[in-house]
């Protein structure tokens, strides 16, 4: 495992918990007495602190797993802070990590009873000279994608297809969690079930989207600090949104673990509302709502995701304030939001042009300050100026089901919704330049 000291920004380690019990690292790093430290594992995209305080005067300290987090196997981080840290494989194992000089590298940190970590070393040895054969392939021959390829590269390669395929069967035999993320770091490499030339992009992608949608262990990716590389690394593997839509529905019938499930959930629908994909959001949409894995309780992302999605244009639009609105223009806010700033300054300089079209403008803040509310919407030129300082709780974020900010609808004069964008100038109807 690449294990060379890296730095950290403080900023991400904000969550602190106690209760701490096994699984424990003892660490001996003298060179780093007396140094602040932090411990973080990897969860979808989220980094969580589970430990942090200060080394030892004769450089050593425990590092455990808290009971909530118990049986935790995945990627972690080791980290001393200003000075960057060092990345692992915790999995069910009390361990020792050890590095006796003032600069560590991959040569001077040592691990004992790790058979995880071990294997990561031995993995990582195996490969790198193989890669570096590779390279130096390339570097001797001309390989273009747009070229056909010379015989001398083929037969270069051959032996070295041979030598991948050994070690691939290792890694397919292997059930530790350092083969898992050697297999899936390949992949996202380049590197899948076999090397790929230049010219064969295609068939890696297809290897790619058949690793990670068909057999990718969903579980352990979410521990390993490249969930959402992996995920993303799907977006050009298929030839249309609806496509990709029904991919990831097919990687979430897949996922067993309940809190990995509505990660899992939240994360595409906010990627699908980040790039517009409203046919890829409609279909894990309509998943979702059926699939019996989401909390009743709860009304996060994916709950307003479900329900805008049975808030459609050419319907009825949803009560506001206990009134259905007609003839409006509606804009779903927050004020920290830079993105609604500019769409309100937008409104703001053609509000007159609404006014003499009859279109009644409402702003509806999710801001739970009413200080910050008060203070940003003071200067809107409209009356109908809403908030209940419920967030995204409140009754008519529930009823139009807002998940992205801003969001902008269009109603005509009986109630029917003309669009949901989120600019106005997307909005034809009001011919915004």
């Amino acid at each position: 495992m690449k294990l060379s000291i890296k730095t950290i920004p403080a900023v991400v380690f904000c969550c602190v918990y106690g209760g701490l019990s096994a699984q424990n690292v003892n660490i001996y790093f003298p060179h780093f007495a007396e140094k602040e430290y932090v411990y973080v594992l990897n969860r979808g995209k989220v980094k969580d602190t589970v430990q942090t305080g200060t080394i030892n005067v004769d450089g050593r300290v425990t590092l455990s797993i808290p009971e909530n987090f118990k049986g935790y196997a995945g990627r972690v981080t080791w980290a001393v802070i200003g000075n960057g840290g060092i990345d692992f494989i915790v999995n069910n194992e009390d361990f020792s990590i050890t590095c006796e000089d003032s600069v560590p590298n991959k040569n001077s940190i040592f691990y004992t009873g790790s058979k995880e970590n071990a294997l990561m070393e031995r993995y990582e040895g195996e490969l790198s000279p193989l890669f570096q054969k590779i390279d130096s392939i390339y570097k001797t021959n001309t390989v273009s994608r747009n070229a056909s390829l010379p015989l001398l590269f083929f037969q270069e390669m051959l032996p070295l297809q041979r030598e991948y395929a050994i070690f691939r069967e290792k890694l397919v035999g292997d059930s530790s969690y350092a083969a898992f993320f050697i297999e899936t770091l390949n992949y996202m490499q380049g590197f899948g079930s076999r090397i790929y030339n230049p010219i064969e992009q295609k068939e890696l992608r297809n290897d790619l989207k058949r690793y990670i949608i068909d057999e990718i262990d969903i579980a352990r990716l979410f521990n390993s600090g490249i969930w959402m590389s992996v995920i993303s690394s799907t977006f050009s593997a298929f030839e249309d949104e609806t496509a990709w839509g029904e991919a990831m529905v097919k990687m979430l019938k897949r996922t067993k673990k309940q809190t990995v499930f509505e990660t899992f959930a939240r994360d595409v629908i906010t990627i699908t509302e980040q790039y517009g994909w409203e046919k890829a959001e409609q279909v894990i949409v309509n998943y979702l709502e059926t699939s019996g894995w989401l909390p009743d309780n709860t009304f996060d992302l994916v709950r307003r995701a479900i329900a805008q999605s049975k808030v459609k244009i050419g319907g009825k639009a949803p009560l506001l304030n206990g009134e259905t609105p007609a003839n409006a223009l509606l804009i779903f806010y927050e004020s920290g939001c830079e993105h609604c700033k500019s769409q309100l300054a937008e409104i703001t300089k053609h509000y007159s042009e609404f006014v003499e079209k009859g279109i009644r403008v409402y702003s509806i803040s999710v801001d739970e300050s009413k200080e910050v509310y008060e203070y940003h919407s003071r200067n809107y030129p409209w009356p109908d100026k809403l908030c209940d300082f419920k967030g995204f709780k409140g009754d008519n974020l529930k009823n139009y089901g807002v998940v992205g900010m801003p969001t902008v609808y269009l109603i005509d004069k009986n109630g029917i919704i003309l669009d949901r964008q989120p600019r106005i100038q997307d909005i034809k109807e009001l011919n915004i330049q």
